[in-house]
């Protein structure tokens, strides 16, 4: 199978695995908070989002691993992609051991920081203990990063995801129905984390039957390669956590816990679509990696610009179909007691966004090393946001949070990262503004013409009604704007990708 054909088979069964994810998620939360209720929910989405933070422990070692097995396995070195692994391995063992004793830590700490009754701080003590334990022993498998991706398996990755999500949602159920509650959900996600483990280290064994563990081949000189590399990795990551955590801790702290579950419906809603969009193009670190391994600039930009403007055109639609069929879907979904959620949404989805289309160039730092602007660039953009957040969040509420985040979001993200990004991979700066200029003309447009009909029919009110007509808006606009959206050569080699001729000539014309 070609790479472009493996790529499509990869981005469809991660894009079906992330909307199963999303659909149980949609199911799962309205039941939740229902079971839970906003305060207990929300307390568990503080203690997910501390759990998040506990992935900083890695260090930027992930991203490092990555880009060095994808760079030896690029070049066919299977003894220096095995250096790579082991040396990694040794690191995430001893981290994993550091993050256990700091969960226990911040459990048996938790009682200083928390206003509860004596069985309440118990309860939240023992959840925080199996999520960090959890979220330790995720570690060493981080040490095979990279090989499924080199190897494009993204397709049994994302197939193992979904067993492992469906499974999870049927005991999460029964263990709240039991009466269980947050425990009872720390135990299961623990459970199915365990499960997920073993498949992907299943998976990265069959994609690289050349994998070998032992002490020979640690490498003291790979070490700090590695190091090196994910210093600035591991600055970026902390900008990530930061900017998609701290929104919960300013409105926990300036306004409540159950405000927490608010917000984060809003949050939650571009979070998935976010994950929906990245899992169907955001594979192009070990492209781009093996294009700087061959020296081959010229596929290198000419890739770039047109991932970055299939990125843009896909984020547009969805963007635009969410914005207006958003608020019908939350009243749908969780009610009209949670329609303060809508604004939350529309305003982050609006950087979230912006930050999507980028991701191509962002993918391309990574791979030619230069992944030192990103991180610089997210620091000063999550210092503004968090500055912005505790500022706006005093006079504007969970809109005044939100607007906090997008507002340095799309600045940095517009203007600086293209400057500074463009310059270094040796692409024209205009030519990557470029790419975004056709599709805004094309599909901007189109979505006002279906704001419009939506207007004039009326907006779907029934949650399995707004999805039908959210696809198949979505897919209208799709079909109309591609061929004006893109030019020629980009249209054939979409059409690669579309396996028979009548499809092809149907939506790309060539």
């Amino acid at each position: 199978m070609s790479v472009a054909r493996t790529l499509l088979a990869g981005s469809i069964t991660r894009v079906t695995q992330t909307v199963i994810s999303m659909l149980v998620a949609f199911f799962m939360m309205p039941f939740l908070v229902g079971e839970l209720g906003d305060h207990w929910y929300g307390v568990w989405t503080v203690i997910g989002s501390l759990a998040a933070a506990y992935h900083l422990f890695d260090m930027g070692m992930a991203g490092a691993i990555t880009r060095y097995v994808s760079y030896a396995l690029g070049q066919n070195d299977d003894h220096d992609a095995n250096r790579v692994i082991n040396t990694s391995l040794s690191v995430y063992v001893g981290i994993a051991l550091v993050l256990t004793l700091v969960s226990a830590l911040a459990a048996w700490l938790a009682p200083q920081f928390l206003s509860e009754g004596t069985e309440n701080v118990e309860i939240i003590q023992w959840v925080m203990l199996i999520v960090g334990v959890s979220v330790a022993l995720e570690f060493p498998f981080n040490a095979l990063a990279g090989v499924a991706s080199a190897k494009l398996r993204f397709h049994q990755v994302a197939l193992a995801r979904i067993v492992t999500t469906l499974l999870g949602a049927g005991f999460t159920v029964y263990a709240v129905k039991q009466g269980y509650g947050i425990v009872g959900i720390a135990v299961v996600s623990f459970l199915t984390a365990r499960l997920s483990n073993l498949m992907y280290f299943l998976i990265c064994r069959s994609a690289f039957p050349e994998l070998r563990f032992g002490r020979k081949w640690f490498s003291g000189s790979k070490l700090k390669e590695l190091f090196g590399y994910s210093f600035w990795a591991f600055i970026i990551a902390i900008a990530y956590q930061m900017r998609n955590n701290v929104d919960n801790f300013v409105v926990a702290g300036a306004l409540s816990a159950a405000m927490v579950t608010h917000y984060y419906i809003g949050a939650r809603l571009v979070e998935f679509l976010g994950m929906m969009l990245s899992q169907a193009t955001n594979m192009f670190v070990p492209i781009f990696t093996q294009y700087f391994s061959r020296d081959d600039q010229s596929e290198l930009r000419e890739k770039l610009i047109f991932v970055t403007r299939i990125n843009f055109f896909i984020a547009l639609i969805c963007a635009g179909g969410l914005t207006i069929l958003g608020d019908a879907f939350i009243r749908s979904w969780m009610g009209d007691g949670y329609r303060d959620a809508y604004w939350v949404m529309v305003i982050l989805l609006i950087g979230r966004m912006i930050g999507f289309a980028n991701h191509p160039l962002n993918s391309a730092l990574y791979a030619a090393n230069r992944h030192h602007i990103i991180a610089k660039i997210d620091v000063i953009e999550v210092i503004v946001n968090l500055v912005l957040s505790l500022i706006l969040v005093q006079y504007l509420g969970l809109i005044g949070v939100a607007l906090g985040t997008m507002i340095p979001l799309v600045f940095f993200r517009i203007i600086f990262l293209p400057l500074y990004g463009c310059r270094a991979i040796g692409i024209s700066m205009l030519d990557y503004y470029r790419s975004f200029v056709r599709p805004a003309l094309v599909v901007m447009p189109l979505l006002i013409a279906f704001y419009a009909l939506m207007q004039w029919t009326s907006t779907p009110n029934s949650l399995p009604l707004i999805l039908i007509v959210g696809m198949l808006g979505g897919g209208l606009i799709a079909a109309l704007g591609v061929r004006a959206s893109f030019p020629v050569h980009e249209r054939k080699m979409l059409g690669k990708l579309i396996p028979l001729p009548g499809l092809r000539r149907l939506f790309i014309g060539v």
